[in-house]
């Protein structure tokens, strides 16, 4: 069943103007589930994401598009999004990224922040479908976000 999940592929997009927030850029990303796991599966041998009614399940997520970019006094560009929210180490040990004028300051987390948001109940309703599910709302959380090329 882990296989057919990780086969199944969603997409968003929004680039159009009526459906991004005013202060963010615009996201059109294919995105599919590389792992689900229950929070109790490597110390409980009977738990699964399939019976794990008040525990927590981990989704992690490989994404691939582009994201809306832009500069001082440029235009809104579409990015590819592994290019986009690269980051690189700085001399205190640390890492630096890129400044942009639509999502400010740390831009690889503000895009993986509008991800984790904009597929947490597209990714909920298609887990149900396998009855992976919890009694609880937060009960699914998507962990990894990370980026194809």
């Amino acid at each position: 069943m882990k296989q057919i999940i990780k086969e199944e592929r969603f997409s968003i997009n929004t680039m159009s103007r009526e459906n991004v927030y005013p202060v963010n850029g615009g996201l059109d990303i294919d995105y599919r589930i590389t792992m689900v796991k229950s929070e109790d599966e490597d110390r409980c041998e009977f738990r699964t994401p399939m019976n794990n009614e008040w525990g927590q399940i981990s989704v992690n997520l490989k994404v691939k598009g582009y994201v809306e970019v832009k500069g001082c006094h440029d235009r809104p560009m579409a990015m590819e999004i592994s290019k986009a929210t690269k980051t690189t180490p700085n001399y205190w040990g640390g890492y630096s990224s890129r400044t942009d004028y639509l999502w400010g300051h740390e831009l690889h987390k503000r895009v993986r922040k509008e991800i984790r948001v904009r597929v947490q109940s597209e990714v909920r309703n298609y887990l149900k479908i396998f009855g992976i599910k919890t009694r609880w709302n937060g009960g699914i959380v998507i962990k990894k976000i990370s980026f194809e090329k």
